[in-house]
């Protein structure tokens, strides 16, 4: 910053600046420190990409920026894809299970019977054509819904299982 100083009748350009006195071994060791910063300068000025080096670096950044992209881009319809045949095939055996059901609620043992009789030819077995036979044991068995489904049914089964499991890990 420059001041204006009213010396005398002299008006004389001044300076705010503080003035240091150099010395000639400071002098030195200035010049000497521009010498050791000088190869320092060359070193960061080799490090400096050159600007052909600067494009290809944005090339392969964008270039594998857009790979990037397209490849999720690919996924996505991808995913997209297997969603809708995913919803599609649980409408289908939605569908499916429903006529399923649907059958089975037409199926009617009397229209069965009439069918067969009228269409196929076919008569219900006389007294002396069915034969009985004896079988020493009984032949067959009784379950319920109960006894085979049920939270409480199958977490006693999953304890005796693992029960089972133990004994045959730790016997002889």
């Amino acid at each position: 910053m420059n001041v204006i100083e009213e010396r005398g009748n002299k008006l004389v350009k001044g300076n705010l600046a503080y003035k240091y006195d150099y010395t000639k071994e400071d002098r030195e060791q200035k010049k000497q420190s521009v010498k050791k910063t000088a190869p320092a300068k060359l070193k960061k000025a080799k490090r400096n990409l050159s600007y052909i080096e600067k494009i290809a670096s944005v090339l392969i950044v964008a270039s594998s920026a857009v790979f990037m992209i397209s490849q999720y881009v690919s996924v996505n319809e991808t995913q997209s894809a297997l969603n809708e045949i995913i919803t599609k095939y649980r409408f289908e055996e939605s569908v499916t299970s429903q006529k399923a059901f649907e059958l089975e609620e037409s199926i009617d043992l009397s229209k069965i019977e009439t069918e067969a009789t009228s269409r196929l030819g076919m008569h219900r077995p006389e007294k002396h054509q069915v034969v009985y036979l004896d079988v020493k044991r009984d032949d067959m068995t009784v379950k319920t819904a109960d006894e085979v489904e049920g939270f409480s049914n199958r977490f006693a089964d999953l304890i005796v299982n693992i029960k089972n499991h133990i004994i045959d890990f730790f016997s002889i």
